[in-house]
């Protein structure tokens, strides 16, 4: 008994092409202009990629303990509890600190450096004036000064 094949069988049962295997070829070489080359695209720039931060003095002084600061958690948000009166701070060493710290991005080091310049800068009068030379060096060298 013989059984009828079918168009779709016989295309099935039919020896495929050989295929053609492509090359990877990066641009402007004498290898991408044969034929059956695929030309790879240029590498990535990596303009969008994250950059890993300086390491900041300030970062190095919180971690070994060095600030007369705490974290307090209020019902309005977290604030700066100062261990020691705000008047009393040596404003010549720990102003600068802080805002060597405004480049930080990660918590806590972002929040506490925002807020201990802005604590000090509110309560600290005459002291300020003489402290903005030692500011410019830390404030010009921030990527992303923004207060």
């Amino acid at each position: 008994m013989a059984t009828a094949i079918t168009t779709t069988e016989l295309k099935a049962k039919e020896i495929s092409p050989k295929k053609t295997e492509k090359l990877l070829a990066e641009a402007f070489t004498i290898k991408a202009r044969m034929k059956n080359v695929e030309v790879l695209g240029p590498p990535k720039a990596g303009a969008l990629k994250e950059r890993p931060a300086r390491p900041t003095s300030f970062r190095k002084f919180y971690d070994r303990g060095d600030f007369p600061i705490a974290l307090e958690h209020d019902t309005k948000g977290n604030k700066i509890a100062w261990k020691v009166e705000i008047d009393k701070l040596d404003y010549h060493h720990y102003l600068p600190l802080f805002s060597d710290g405004l480049c930080e991005t990660t918590h806590p080091y972002e929040f506490f450096a925002r807020q201990g310049v802005h604590d000090m800068l509110e309560h600290g009068g005459n002291k300020i004036l003489p402290v903005i030379p030692q500011l410019i060096i830390p404030i010009k060298s921030e990527c992303y000064f923004v207060i």
